[in-house]
């Protein structure tokens, strides 16, 4: 285990932060993730630094607030900077595609199972989801996820702006990496509690918005529903205003609302659930269930009224869905 950073250190990283604009200009020999990692080290690990910083239980509470503020910025900068030169190299390079599909397109959430993750350039957050996103809690801040989850929104971006031929490309590169995870999604059934039995799932997006890339996100789930015969459900967490545009029959679509959206129910997709951010424990009857705010070392207490999802309570002490018996919100509505 690491030492904690020093209290000059974090002021360091806080200044670092507020003063981040990006990475102008940057070359890369490929877009594989370890060249990446390679070529933004420096600002990846600082990045860490500041998310890690946000979500401390240890430092000045007034160091903590400030890294909250700007750690949603920083990291769409970051995500910003690497994708310019995998863009570049894609506008040269017939290899892009093969290159960028290294490593696994599809990753895994310890309490999700199988899922795909996406930049956060991809969302559309509220004032509350932005610093709050579990996208800067532990390993999902780490140099490599974030990498791959640029990565996969360059080749979505690709796919919805290319040609016939191009996205044909994609759809063959895509096919391998699919069987694995419905494999993967296949396997957690075998490990679920004695009694307990669902469908096995994949997960859109464990980070970012799928529903950004509404024609690669379908083209996705239709692949998974073909090559698993429909064994495999889809299943979306979206508060994106194209959500609408995933196809009700590939999906199983949970659109999250919070405090500063819950009045904006006429966006929500006629298939979706609503599901509801409660952020500092401020729960909802708005939606069909409630997701408690929750981080490595804090776990907020409900308060007021509606269903609260069990995975998010503070006692739970094993906060997988399976451990718990629950599927409430991969089911269709």
């Amino acid at each position: 285990m690491g030492r904690l950073n020093t209290p000059d250190e974090q002021e360091a990283t806080l200044l670092w932060g507020r003063s981040y604009r990006g990475t102008a200009e940057a070359f890369v020999d490929s877009p594989r993730p370890k060249e990446l990692e390679r070529v933004f080290n420096d600002d990846l690990k600082k990045y860490f630094a500041l998310a890690c910083l946000s979500r401390s239980k240890s430092a000045s509470q007034v160091l903590v607030e400030a890294s909250s503020r700007v750690v949603f910025k920083v990291r769409v900068l970051l995500e910003k900077s690497i994708e310019k030169p995998v863009v570049t190299f894609s506008l040269r390079s017939d290899d892009f595609l093969f290159q960028a599909f290294s490593g696994w397109f599809y990753g895994s959430s310890k309490k999700q199972g199988v899922s795909v993750r996406f930049p956060l350039t991809s969302c559309v957050p509220t004032p509350m989801c932005a610093s709050g996103c579990y996208a800067h809690d532990a390993l999902d801040a780490a140099p490599l996820p974030l990498i791959r989850g640029v990565l996969n929104g360059v080749i979505a971006r690709v796919y919805e702006e290319g040609g016939n031929n191009r996205r044909k490309r994609i759809e063959r590169l895509l096919q391998p990496h699919t069987r694995r995870a419905a494999i993967a999604a296949h396997r957690e059934i075998q490990g679920l509690p004695p009694g307990w039995t669902r469908k096995p799932r994949i997960r859109f997006a464990h980070v970012g918005e799928a529903a950004a890339y509404p024609n690669f996100s379908n083209m996705i789930a239709m692949q998974v529903k073909i090559l698993t015969r429909g064994e495999v459900d889809c299943v979306v967490y979206t508060r994106h205003p194209m959500a609408d545009k995933l196809d009700p029959n590939l999906w199983v679509v949970n659109y999250t609302l919070d405090k500063t959206t819950e009045r904006a129910t006429a966006r929500v997709p006629n298939n979706a659930r609503i599901v509801y951010s409660a952020w500092g424990g401020e729960t909802s009857q708005c939606g069909a269930v409630n997701f408690l705010e929750h981080h490595r070392w804090v776990h907020m207490k409900p308060a007021g009224k509606g269903s609260v999802c069990p995975a998010t309570l503070p006692e739970t002490t094993d906060r997988r869905c399976d451990a718990l018996r629950c599927d409430f919100c991969f089911n269709k509505v």
